[in-house]
């Protein structure tokens, strides 16, 4: 069992902060929300950050001209163990990067800014996502394409869920009037845009492209989630459909009973 890590703690003037190098912030040890963010609170100047602080609020400042200027080091010099185990890189490698580099990989970058599409496992067949199109095309025959807008939405917004048919490698709409499980059928889960292509979101929604991938790094492997029928809400589906189906019979039933004959 690996033991549980000591957190690194840095401190700007009398302040102490936790370097959390997941969320990429600085979190106050005695006061858990407040929170300095690397990426969106302080100027990353490759080999050093610059934070404008200021002291009242132990925070950056609202105006940077009003805020006194802190020299702060990056989070590969001031955690590079939880660096390194974060973002899969090795410790010998995680000189001459920049923070940057360490979390979002400069290969991948490269091969996306040369126009290569990513691609994504679902059920075992390679798809390529081409966010422009708003679909997903096998990536072998170039067929079937599967609009993204056949998905649904998450409730948490971060999610698309479909069900899917991997024979035919097609996202189908089941019978809500079903009374039976559905042959071959699986639900799928695939990320939203930012984590199918956060390349291409940045530059479809005007977004900074460095800070969209601080926080979300093209990921280094894209599989859909595959969920069996049984673990979704068909059974419960099909049991109100066969409860249903159960009543209306039994009404039918009612109606054609003979009624009582009348005394002579």
């Amino acid at each position: 069992m690996r033991p549980i890590k000591e957190p690194v703690i840095y401190r700007i003037e009398q302040t102490s902060f936790v370097v959390d190098v997941e969320k990429q912030v600085l979190r106050q040890t005695d006061e858990q929300l407040n929170e300095i963010s690397f990426i969106n609170q302080m100027s990353d100047r490759g080999d050093h950050y610059l934070l404008a602080w200021d002291p009242a609020t132990k925070n950056a400042a609202i105006d940077p001209a009003h805020g006194m200027t802190v020299v702060v080091p990056p989070l590969s010099r001031l955690d590079p163990e939880g660096m390194s185990q974060m973002y899969g890189v090795p410790l010998s490698e995680l000189a001459g990067r920049t923070d940057f580099e360490i979390v979002v990989d400069p290969d991948a970058l490269n091969k996306r800014r040369q126009g290569i599409l990513p691609e994504i496992d679902i059920a075992g067949e390679r798809f390529i996502i081409d966010l422009k199109l708003q679909e997903l095309r096998h990536a072998a025959n170039f067929s079937p394409v599967i609009s993204l807008k056949s998905f649904e939405l998450t409730d948490d917004g971060w999610h698309y869920e479909a069900f899917y048919e991997p024979v035919m490698k097609q996202v189908v709409d089941l019978d809500l009037k079903l009374t039976e499980f559905p042959n071959g059928i699986v639900k799928i889960k695939i990320p939203n845009e930012i984590g199918l292509d956060p390349v291409a979101t940045a530059r479809a929604y005007g977004m900074d492209e460095r800070a969209l991938l601080r926080r979300y790094p093209i990921p280094k492997e894209l599989k859909a989630e595959v969920i069996p029928l049984s673990e979704t809400q068909v059974p419960r589906l099909i049991r109100q459909n066969r409860e249903q189906l159960r009543r209306e019979h039994e009404a039918i039933k009612h109606r054609h009973q003979p009624g009582k004959q009348p005394r002579l």
